[in-house]
């Protein structure tokens, strides 16, 4: 039997060889394509997520500026209105004083019986008495109204800055009132609102964006309590460690942890077909993170959710 080595085995060995080798590239190559495919659904979700907060904001801008000059509209109106309910109540009185000084001279002999017949019967028949009493409050009543109807325009005005790049030193718990008072109609009668704001220093923020996270976070915990037997709501501010604290706590549904995962995830929502976009909760994690800071969310299914926006005191523009 020959030595050599059999042509036919060397040729097996090397067709084996380069065959295991053209595999182990083609693996190397899948696995390199595989990562790029996922770096490019990455890219592609982040794209998406950004293309989505931006046409948001858009749109809030666009709301944010149709507000601003229907606030501006209902402004003007209201300030002559205002005055005119001044000059109201000063007529008011005049009319006051001289129906009292009627019915005094009623009283005496200084009128004759036939004007005493004439007055009495205009004062009686127009139930002037009446009117007289009632007309104070009624004129009271539409000066609050009125004035509340002020304090909402001048809150809409300021929570519709068209600014919406402009950082500027910023009371965040004036913010925070201010944004309630919008809000009010929305709560009143519909959860126990329970306050516990304390001070904040001012800080460098774009307030309008504030505004905006802490209204949707506000109506979130509102209609997470819509089937709640007490709805409650509990907001409350303090500082910490040069850190701004935001807190909003409710007793409604809560949220599952799987859930809770994705909440700040774009286009996610719990709500029914067509009654949520899935971006509020997007959006203003984007906007907080913009500012620096974080929001943290505890929760627990049937028992509630707390939402705590945590921001920093900046005392120079962010970049």
């Amino acid at each position: 039997m020959s030595d050599d080595v059999n042509p036919y085995q060397q040729a097996h060995a090397r067709e084996k060889a380069a065959r295991l080798k053209a595999e182990l590239l083609l693996e190397d190559k899948s696995r390199k394509l595989y990562i790029q495919k996922q770096k490019l659904e990455e890219s592609y979700v982040k794209l998406r997520q950004q293309e989505s907060a931006m046409l948001q904001n858009e749109k809030l801008a666009t709301l944010g500026t149709l507000s601003a000059g229907v606030a501006h509209e209902i402004n003007n109106p209201l300030a002559f209105v205002l005055s005119n309910m001044e000059s109201l109540n000063n007529y008011a009185l005049s009319f006051q004083k001289l129906l009292l000084l009627n019915q005094n001279l009623l009283q005496t002999d200084l009128v004759s019986a036939e004007a005493r017949s004439s007055l009495t019967t205009l004062i009686d028949e127009e139930d002037l008495t009446f009117v007289n009493e009632d007309m104070s409050e009624l004129l009271k009543d539409t000066g609050d109204g009125l004035c509340r109807v002020r304090d909402i325009v001048n809150n809409l005005r300021s929570f519709s800055r068209t600014q919406n790049t402009d950082q500027v030193e910023t009371d965040l718990l004036e913010g925070l009132k201010g944004t309630l008072k919008l809000l009010d109609s929305e709560l009143k009668g519909n959860v126990n609102l329970q306050l516990s704001l304390q001070e904040l220093p001012k800080t460098i923020c774009n307030p309008n964006e504030i505004n905006q996270v802490l209204l949707n976070l506000i109506i979130n915990a509102k209609q997470a309590t819509e089937h709640a037997k007490e709805a409650t709501l509990k907001i409350s501010s303090r500082c910490k460690n040069d850190i701004i604290r935001i807190r909003i706590q409710d007793n409604g549904c809560g949220m599952s942890d799987e859930v809770k995962k994705q909440i700040f995830v774009p286009f996610f929502t719990t709500k029914p077909v067509g009654q949520g976009t899935g971006m509020g909760m997007a959006v203003a994690y984007g906007i907080i993170a913009d500012h620096q800071g974080k929001i943290v969310v505890q929760s627990k299914e049937g028992i509630g959710t707390v939402f705590e926006v945590q921001l920093p005191v900046v005392a120079k523009t962010l970049t």
